[in-house]
């Protein structure tokens, strides 16, 4: 069975063959890191399993990530519901300044 990051990757073939292609391939990197953590988080076997619950878990674990960092990870994750068919958008990381 193919992991979740050679899922991503076929999945973007042809997403980085259209398009700004050094962005689309830091969005994909981004989205191959991102799932990784998640199967290794959740034991998941298919993108299709990827949901609001495993997006959130990795904003939680990733709070030190700087805005810009996380904004551009959430646009990869954007770039994933897009290929998911899903119609709502992915939940954004939490912003908040840390004191």
């Amino acid at each position: 069975m193919p992991t979740l990051a050679e899922q991503v990757r076929r999945r973007a073939h042809v997403y980085v063959a259209h398009g700004g292609k050094t962005n689309r391939r830091q969005q994909v990197d981004r989205l191959v890191i991102m799932v990784s953590w998640m199967q290794a988080k959740f034991r998941l076997t298919g993108i299709e399993q990827i949901g609001k619950r495993q997006v959130i878990a990795f904003w939680k674990d990733h709070r030190d990530m700087a805005p810009a960092t996380a904004y551009a990870y959430w646009l990869a994750v954007k770039v994933l519901w897009g290929w998911l068919g899903r119609v709502e958008e992915p939940p954004m990381p939490s912003l908040q300044s840390r004191m």
